[in-house]
């Protein structure tokens, strides 16, 4: 405790989920102290889709207004077949926006960044890389200059490569699915039709869509089996991989990919961890991808830290041992997660189907689901938001 016998909490990491972790925390009378690797908050990144649950937390934060303007907020989605079928549509507005009041923003990640860091009154301490952490009471965390801090409570939000985690399930790492994701933000500006309505195209082994995000620039991103190109390949050269790979989708994909330039994408491996036995050992507790980082299909793997964050401020602000805290905070989070986790790895088995067959068939049952069962389904998913209070700055 400090002297002023409020709970010292840190977080280890400075991503969405630390960020927001950190604002909860101050909403609810609790000066977090937030460490973060990288060495400068830098406006690089891709785009990011919250869904309606996140803007439901963010509601609660008082945030909604400024990722809305950061952003854009979208109005409806789809999801085509390579031919330009219509597998299904996605009615934002008239399910999500109606029945909770937001539906999905699109917005660069720096851009979420920078309204979070705005709404954060502690100061986050960059260039700090934790490298080893000892779940002790107190817990301790030592970092790559040598510094050590004690504080009551340590919040692991430090990623899918989580240091952190190996104080509580040592051994765990990254489990690769056999694709790769390209990523791009791209100064273009789409047709009317495109400009709030989100677009994905599933096709053969690939999986590819984005948004805009705001006035001059959309984010795309398209998966593959392998990677086009060797990573040491010219820059031109994987372009044209990347052009001649997605410049067969429907519109409008090929716009996009036509206006791409060299150094606009960046490609990663498709990963996430397996479920965790646990979440915390001590006052060591995780939250974020470090607990359960999820592939991208269903774009939820912030969302489900933004939940992550309101849940663990408010187990701590409102019990008075931070042990039964974090107990609380896993029996609330914990099976939510690991749901939204198997639906993730199941819908990238889905959407990365290399069969032809197996493409079409997928294709089929997608566009077969009534829209009625479609909304139905989201709906529940929004609904079950564990969401407490208003805690807005007063």
């Amino acid at each position: 405790m400090r002297q002023n016998g409020t709970l010292d909490v840190a977080i280890v990491g400075g991503g969405i989920c630390g960020l927001t972790t950190a604002i909860a925390l101050e909403r609810r009378g609790i000066e977090p102290r937030i460490y973060e690797a990288a060495t400068e908050y830098r406006p690089v990144g891709a785009g990011i889709l919250l869904h309606t649950n996140a803007m439901l937390v963010f509601d609660r934060l008082g945030l909604t207004d400024r990722i809305r303007d950061a952003g854009v907020a979208l109005d409806d989605g789809e999801i085509r077949s390579p031919t330009g079928t219509v597998l299904q549509r996605l009615d934002l507005a008239g399910v999500e926006r109606a029945a909770f009041g937001h539906g999905y923003v699109a917005i660069h990640r720096a851009a979420l960044q920078r309204v979070l860091l705005d709404a954060l009154e502690a100061e986050v301490r960059t260039d700090a890389v934790c490298t080893a952490v000892d779940s002790t009471a107190p817990p301790i965390a030592t970092f790559a200059d040598g510094t050590t801090i004690e504080p009551d409570v340590l919040v692991g939000a430090d990623g899918i490569d989580s240091t952190v985690r190996e104080a509580i399930v040592p051994g765990v790492s990254r489990r690769r699915l056999e694709s790769v994701v390209y990523r791009a933000v791209v100064p273009i500006d789409l047709p009317p039709t495109y400009r709030r309505r989100g677009f994905q195209c599933w096709g053969v082994g690939t999986y590819t869509g984005g948004a805009r995000i705001d006035a001059d620039r959309v984010y795309w991103f398209g998966t593959a089996p392998e990677p086009l190109r060797p990573e040491s390949a010219d820059p031109a050269a994987k372009l044209a991989a990347i052009r001649e790979h997605y410049g067969g989708y429907p519109e409008p994909v090929p716009s996009i990919i036509a206006a791409l330039e060299p150094g606009d994408v960046f490609r990663s491996a498709l990963a996430d961890v397996p479920r965790l036995e646990r979440w915390r050992r001590g006052n060591v507790v995780l939250a974020g991808d470090a607990a359960h980082a999820l592939l991208p299909f269903g774009g939820q793997g912030a969302a489900q830290g933004i939940e992550d964050a309101i849940v663990l401020a408010r187990a701590l602000a409102t019990r008075d041992e931070p042990a039964a805290a974090l107990d609380s905070y896993e029996r609330t989070r914990k099976p939510r997660a690991d749901r939204v986790h198997d639906e993730a790895r199941r819908m990238g088995w889905l959407a990365t189907r290399q069969s032809s067959l197996g493409a079409r068939v997928r294709n089929l049952g997608v566009r077969v689901l009534p829209r009625r069962l479609f909304d139905r389904i989201r709906r529940r998913r929004i609904a079950e938001t564990p969401l407490p209070k208003a805690t807005t700055p007063e």
